[in-house]
């Protein structure tokens, strides 16, 4: 389908990746999850911890130095993650559309029907935090991860379902502590919430492959956590 035809630099990139890549990409999920189960942990323990959002940030951080890290290891451009390469305007112009239809559907659609915005002193806070978390998550998931399974797995219908599967099973560590839920109760009452997840990432998936850039991924990811945080709940 012409659709999810992949970008030829895109293509170019992926079929050089090996079983150590493949590999390296499900290690790099495990630690994510762990690192995020400890955060849910430390933040139900003191909740000063959630309110600052730093612990989380340093986390977001520290995935994305790795992340790089293994990139520069395995003696790999920063292309094969979507950073300095593609069509990036493109990526960028589709990124931008997408960012504000999200923020007028998370936040002023809202605000329109009578909420309010949360206290000026929180928002810096948030903007720099769920950027940390739209950097983070896009590099890893759909620039190494979603990239590097081709090294085991050749249909990219499969690599497209499997990193989809991974990135909602990488939140529930995380939810399942901080909200004491067992992993069927947190299936069971989240059901939208999972197909939302799988949804964005299809959507962000099909952009980043289309340009062979993250950045149209990242400015929605990052607008649509953002503008649902702006408004008072």
């Amino acid at each position: 389908m012409i659709l999810i035809q992949p970008n030829q630099e895109f293509q170019d990139n992926v079929i050089k990746y090996n079983r150590i890549d493949s590999l390296l990409a499900f290690g790099l999920f495990c630690i994510m999850c762990i690192l995020y189960a400890i955060l849910a942990v430390l933040e139900s323990r003191y909740p000063v911890i959630e309110e600052s959002r730093l612990a989380g940030s340093g986390i977001n951080i520290f995935m994305i130095i790795s992340t790089i890290l293994l990139v520069k290891v395995r003696k790999e451009k920063f292309s094969s993650i979507g950073l300095y390469s593609g069509k990036w305007k493109q990526s960028c112009l589709i990124g931008l559309i997408l960012a504000l239809i999200l923020f007028f559907n998370n936040c002023l659609l809202h605000i329109i029907s009578g909420a309010d915005f949360i206290e000026i002193k929180d928002i810096t806070k948030l903007v720099i935090y769920f950027l940390t978390v739209a950097l983070c998550e896009e590099i890893v998931f759909r620039g190494y991860i979603g990239t590097r399974l081709y090294g085991l797995i050749k249909n990219q219908y499969l690599v497209i379902m499997i990193t989809g599967i991974l990135f909602i099973t990488m939140h529930f560590p995380y939810r399942m502590i901080a909200y004491r839920m067992t992993i069927v109760d947190l299936t069971i009452n989240n059901i939208g919430w999972i197909l939302d997840l799988f949804l964005t990432h299809i959507v962000l998936s099909l952009i980043y492959m289309k340009t062979n850039s993250l950045y149209g991924s990242i400015i929605p990811h990052w607008m649509s956590n953002l503008a649902y945080s702006l408004v008072a709940r």
